[in-house]
């Protein structure tokens, strides 16, 4: 990096290589095979009288509800960007959400980087230079990586596949596919219309996350999985309501099964921690790719569509966001990637224009 906190030339960054080695020769700085949970409760005890109780109050907050549950066990000689972009991946799914406020993921940004600061003024010996802890900030709001669309599809379980579909060509978020009933889709042989009115909560349905109603349109693939889905349904529950939920958590016949045993609950709502936690993770393990929160999903619907030559703006209103600037913050770079594209094919078909004149 050469524009922000970075070294100005290759030069600088060599003479910085050379005093880091000669430090390390000094034993001024050392390796550790000490993990961040320990070294955090070690900074945050000796932090203690120095800082304001409600400052203090906040670090172990963020510690133990944020930072803990997810980079606790990392080694602070292997904490690096890649594992802190993992761990702002599920705190930006939480904010999604509606769990974390935006405020509160970039204070516990902040307080990351106070903590890997004074570890690295401590000596201990980091994969990441000391002004690249403070380089998630600058990517706090860009769309995680996503999963291989197919690889993961064809790993999903029987039970699961349908929602993965939907999930993954819709965009929706969990809590709205939850509450998706029959009647909330409308399909034709060129695609379709999933309309999204409303979200599952914790025990109850409530409005979306922006309050506003909006229409999905869906390729003609994907509303041919949820036409036989509804179709699969119907033969299982003997019911053609089109108020019933279009996913309702499915009767378990074998132990072996996906659901709940028959008359504990038939036609009530999936779980969304059933889903997140064992089906998707289940579909992840068996394609063999790395661990990565269900809101995945979405971003992997965002990132086809701007693939695809749709603008931002389509993108916008497809995943229901209340302002442009949102889907910027998170997909703008996406966008990008694929203008430059089009600019790079536009000026193949100039040359081979004028070649044939």
């Amino acid at each position: 990096m050469t524009s922000k906190r970075g070294f100005s030339s290759e030069k600088a960054a060599r003479e910085a290589r050379r005093r880091l080695l000669e430090q390390m020769e000094r034993g001024e700085i050392r390796h550790t095979r000490e993990t961040f949970g320990a070294y955090w409760e070690r900074w945050l005890s000796g932090r203690r009288a120095y800082l304001e109780a409600g400052t203090w109050q906040a670090y172990e907050s963020d510690g133990r509800l944020r930072l803990l549950p997810v980079l606790g066990d990392v080694e602070l000689g292997c904490l690096g960007l890649e594992q802190v972009r993992e761990a702002m991946d599920r705190w930006i799914d939480a904010m999604e959400a509606e769990e974390l406020a935006p405020k509160t993921v970039n204070n516990t940004l902040g307080t990351l980087v106070v903590c890997l600061n004074t570890a690295l003024e401590d000596g201990a010996d980091r994969e990441q230079p000391r002004d690249e802890a403070e380089a998630p900030a600058a990517d706090a709001h860009r769309a995680p990586v996503s999963p291989s669309a197919r690889d993961y599809l064809d790993s999903c379980s029987a039970v699961y596949r349908p929602l993965a579909e939907v999930l993954v060509g819709s965009g929706l978020r969990i809590s709205e596919a939850l509450a998706l009933r029959i009647a909330d889709v409308e399909l034709e042989p060129t695609g379709g219309v999933i309309m999204i009115y409303r979200s599952r909560k914790q025990e109850s349905v409530g409005s979306t996350k922006s309050d506003r109603f909006r229409a999905v349109e869906i390729g003609p693939g994907l509303a041919t999985v949820v036409r036989d889905h509804i179709a699969r349904r119907g033969e299982m529950t003997n019911t053609d309501s089109r108020d019933a939920l279009l996913f309702p958590m499915p009767v378990r016949i074998a132990k072996s099964d996906q659901g709940r045993w028959d008359g504990r609950g038939d036609g009530e709502a999936v779980d969304r921690n059933t889903v997140s936690r064992d089906w998707h993770k289940d579909a992840l393990q068996d394609a063999g790719l790395r661990d990565m929160p269900l809101h995945a999903l979405r971003h992997t619907a965002a990132a086809a569509w701007l693939a695809a030559g749709n603008s931002l703006m389509y993108v916008q209103r497809q995943l229901g966001h209340a302002d442009i600037r949102t889907t910027e913050r998170y997909y703008g770079h996406l966008e990008r990637h694929v203008l430059a594209a089009g600019a790079v094919a536009t000026e193949d078909v100039i040359r081979r224009t004028t070649r044939s004149a």
